[in-house]
């Protein structure tokens, strides 16, 4: 009879395990996918809007517009910085993406938690160029 029960209890931990190791699988292949889409739109972002591509900047209280080859952005004024030297110039973005978030949305929200360091006399060039 100790035999039986010894014999069910290991069913039973051999359940659990399974389970327990199923769930961790799912939630791993999840969040490697999420990572994949981060790096992604990290690595585009970094490609395509480098600061030596930038054509011109407009400035309006309520945000920046920087004019690329491709595209022109709508950037918040607190996520753009002058620095004094070019080799300070860069793009910086450090994002997590939240659990609920669709794949549509992750290009918009990576832009948002971008922060652009650009040098102040390329800055004010690009500003007076808009302006002629």
């Amino acid at each position: 009879m100790s035999i039986f029960y010894f014999i069910i209890f290991l069913i039973i931990v051999v359940a659990f395990f399974l389970l327990i190791k199923k769930q961790y699988r799912n939630e791993a292949s999840v969040n490697k996918r999420k990572r994949k889409r981060e790096k992604r739109a990290e690595n585009y972002i970094n490609e395509a809007f480098k600061i030596e591509n930038l054509q011109s900047i407009k400035e309006t209280p309520q945000h920046i517009t920087l004019v690329y080859p491709k595209e022109t952005l709508n950037i918040k004024p607190d996520n753009v910085s002058q620095v004094q030297y070019v080799n300070e110039e860069k793009i910086d973005t450090h994002f997590e993406l939240p659990t609920d978030i669709k794949r549509e949305e992750v290009y918009d929200y990576a832009l948002q938690h971008t922060h652009f360091y650009i040098m102040h006399e390329r800055y004010d060039r690009l500003k007076k160029q808009n302006n002629k």
